[in-house]
């Protein structure tokens, strides 16, 4: 409930009067739950540091920046209205309907760049909300009270090319996205998740709903836009001359749950934070390794009971990732906290608005897995050199290097103890053989018995070819492009009828690229190497 609390100081026959406006709820269930007040409507969350972290809000046009271990007000805000920066066209200046901000994420390429979107739903009464159709870039310095934002670019209109590639997809989103039709619903429409694709140029969009196929509505969805931040035009602020494209959807079997955030841990894997497409709670924590053709795995470990999530951010203990601690955004927006009916969100005090964060610990060690960044094998001479990266090594105790001849039976040939800390490591293989390929691959062994493998890397037996596609035919989702010569490389895939498929740049030896969802036939790839053609190469999607 609320009282007023009233603090009367009398000296000298001078008396000053302080009323303090007070409200109680329930206390905190657990010690790891921080309260942050000032707002109550949580709904999207990047990690500034291990300190600090910015919110995104679904019902302020605002960016709050709240210490990640403390209860309170947010230290600093950032408010997207000012100056009508994102040329929003409902309301006035100072009350223009919000945003619905319901997804952030950072780009890879520029950390100081955040993304933030809002969900392209209609609003509560099911109405077409135009300012909910943006996509925001800031980009942000400092941490902490200092944090500062800039305005980096806006784009409206994408809603549109959404319901569009939803409709050629067989999802039929026109109609999803109907006025009239509540979002909230198994075949309303409402995006909530965005995180960069393992290939880092890719944008993945998760929808809330619909839930797909129309026939059978069991799977979550995700539009991958394909080079977003070319497509943004993010050296410009934001300015796309052309729609974007969007590539094949990827469907994936959440539980009947839709997708209510995305994210990259700095190991590589995805966690994917679902949750039901309506108001009932059903939520859930699934890791992925980002590719199409590998199906996601619930983490039953981490109990979300009596939470309501809409954000995760990973932990980290003595400067390393932990591999079972996440913590977990709600929206308590809907919460009825003093006894009086009135939800957080309709408070007339912002001061008494709240959301929480908690520490959700899984019951389970090291449930969080290791992915690999990288894995080059190079010739040198009658030795073969292998090099590879992961992410935060966490509970690694060895990689086993394995070798084969028909790129299907695999022996290790030795193996590498993993260090604390470390992510780079080498092996060098002085008796690689005398057969016309040989196919390497790296098996990382955790403390627990669990394991993972890398993508696999092929060689030939004589001098090494400067392009090579494997597997060729791609039949596996996956296809890696290995060129040896060293400098910038640019590589550009047409599909048989001569449109742009992909393309990328990357300075490594090798770049794995997700053929899933491409259709079936012939590609041509063309790679450069410092602006000069050195390949072209026709490639086979099965």
């Amino acid at each position: 409930g609320y009282s007023n609390i009233t603090l009367t100081l009398s000296k000298g026959g001078n008396t000053k009067t302080l009323v303090i406006n007070y409200a109680a709820s329930s206390s905190s269930a657990t010690a790891t739950t921080y309260w942050h007040t000032g707002t109550s409507d949580a709904s999207a969350a990047i990690a500034l540091d291990d300190d600090y972290m910015v919110i995104g809000d679904d019902e302020h046009n605002l960016l709050y920046v709240y210490g990640r271990h403390q209860p309170g007000l947010p230290v600093t805000t950032y408010d997207f209205n000012q100056g009508n920066l994102l040329g929003l066209t409902d309301g006035t200046p100072g009350a223009f309907k919000e945003l619905d901000i319901e997804m952030g994420t950072r780009s890879i390429v520029n950390p100081t760049t955040m993304y933030w979107m809002g969900s392209m739903s209609n609003s509560s009464s099911f109405n077409n909300k135009p300012n909910r159709d943006r996509i925001i870039a800031v980009t942000a310095s400092g941490t902490g009270a200092a944090t500062s934002f800039t305005d980096a670019g806006h784009y409206a209109g994408l809603r549109a090319q959404l319901l569009t590639w939803g409709d050629a997809n067989g999802y039929n989103f026109t109609a999803s996205a109907a006025e009239g039709i509540d979002p909230k619903t198994i075949s309303g429409f409402n995006l909530e998740g965005m995180v960069f694709a393992p290939d880092n140029t890719t944008m993945y969009l998760g929808f809330r709903a619909p839930l797909v196929p129309t026939a059978n509505r069991t799977n979550a969805v995700i539009a991958p836009i394909q080079n977003f931040e070319a497509w943004f035009n993010s050296v410009n602020n934001g300015s796309p001359s052309a729609p974007a494209t969007i590539g094949a959807p990827i469907e994936l079997n959440l539980g009947g749950r839709g997708i209510r955030d995305l994210i990259r841990l700095s190991n590589g894997n995805y966690i994917i934070l679902a949750g039901s497409y309506d108001g009932t709670s059903n939520p859930a924590i699934y890791s992925w390794n980002g590719l199409a053709s590998n199906p996601p795995t619930q983490v039953s470990s981490f109990d979300l009971s009596g939470l309501n999530p809409e954000g995760a951010m990973e932990m980290h203990e003595g400067g390393l990732l932990s591999l079972d601690k996440l913590q977990i955004i709600s929206d308590d927006g809907d919460q009825l906290y003093y006894g009086d009916g009135v939800e957080a969100k309709d408070l007339p005090d912002d001061n008494f608005k709240k959301f929480n964060s908690a520490i959700v610990l899984s019951s389970a060690a090291n449930a969080l897995p290791i992915q690999f960044e990288s894995f080059t094998a190079v010739r040198q001479n009658t030795s073969i050199l292998l090099n590879w990266k992961t992410g935060d090594p966490g509970t690694i105790d060895l990689f086993d290097v394995q070798r084969s001849v028909n790129g299907l039976d695999f022996t290790t040939i030795g193996s590498v103890s993993a260090t604390a800390g470390q992510t780079a490591y080498s092996f060098t293989d002085n008796q690689p053989g005398a057969a016309t390929k040989m196919y390497y691959r790296i098996n990382a062994r955790e403390i627990t018995g669990n394991s993972y493998l890398s993508t696999i890397r092929v060689i030939g037996a004589g001098a090494s070819e400067t392009v090579k596609l494997y597997p060729n035919p791609a039949s596996n989702g996956v296809v890696s492009v290995i060129v040896t010569a060293p400098g910038e490389k640019q590589l550009v895939i047409y599909n048989s009828k001569g449109q742009l498929q992909a393309q990328y740049a990357f300075s490594e030896q090798a770049k794995d690229i997700s053929t899933a969802g491409w259709p079936a036939g012939y590609y041509l790839v063309r790679v450069a190497v410092g602006g000069v053609l050195v390949s072209t190469t026709a490639l086979v999607v099965q």
